[in-house]
């Protein structure tokens, strides 16, 4: 099977990558809640990234991504993390960077004739 990358899907990739290294990096891996969310929600997005490339399957990745996006955006308020600036402005701007790519993925893909 061949691959097909997009420059947005390994910037997606690299997004999940940074925020499995953002805790220890930004010094927020103390903050338990913070820390775990940012190793799933990466994690996730490095795996959907692989399989996007190679197309293992077509799970809808632009729409898990979106999702991954909005729920970084809104999981500092929901998992009550709020108050640590740097690990609530870390979620909020990859979760920004994501939902825009995938979105923009999800627009550009070819349409059913």
């Amino acid at each position: 099977m061949e691959p097909r990358v997009h420059w947005r899907d390994v910037v997606i990739g690299l997004a999940g990558a940074w925020l499995v290294a953002s805790p220890s990096v930004l010094g927020y891996d103390l903050e338990e809640t913070a820390a775990a969310n940012a190793f799933g929600v990466g994690f996730g997005l490095v795996a959907f990234c692989i399989i996007s490339a190679w197309r293992l399957r077509d799970l809808g990745n632009e729409i898990l991504n979106i999702a991954f996006g909005c729920w970084l955006v809104l999981s500092p308020y929901a998992l009550g993390f709020s108050g640590h600036r740097a690990a609530t402005l870390n979620a909020i701007s990859v979760g920004l960077v994501v939902a825009a790519l995938a979105a923009w993925d999800l627009h550009s893909a070819p349409k059913p004739k």
